[in-house]
């Protein structure tokens, strides 16, 4: 497991400096092409394995809430 710490200043730099420009309002693109970047920037330190869950987590579409029937 790699810890935050074990992460290069650079890139967490990056990361923090992209969450805010995402969050600016006076930001001259959409909040979405911030948020692609820092994927891009931490997929890079998933594992194998990881990489295996994301697909799982957006093949099940995990992302959604559950859904209660009511019969």
């Amino acid at each position: 497991m790699t810890k935050v710490s074990e992460l290069p200043d650079y890139d967490v730099l990056d990361i923090v400096l992209l969450c805010h420009a995402a969050l600016a309002q006076d930001s001259p693109k959409a909040a979405t092409d911030y948020l692609n970047q820092i994927l891009n920037i931490s997929f890079g330190y998933i594992t194998t394995a990881q990489r295996t869950e994301v697909e799982e987590y957006l093949a099940d579409k995990k992302y959604l809430p559950p859904v209660d029937l009511i019969l």
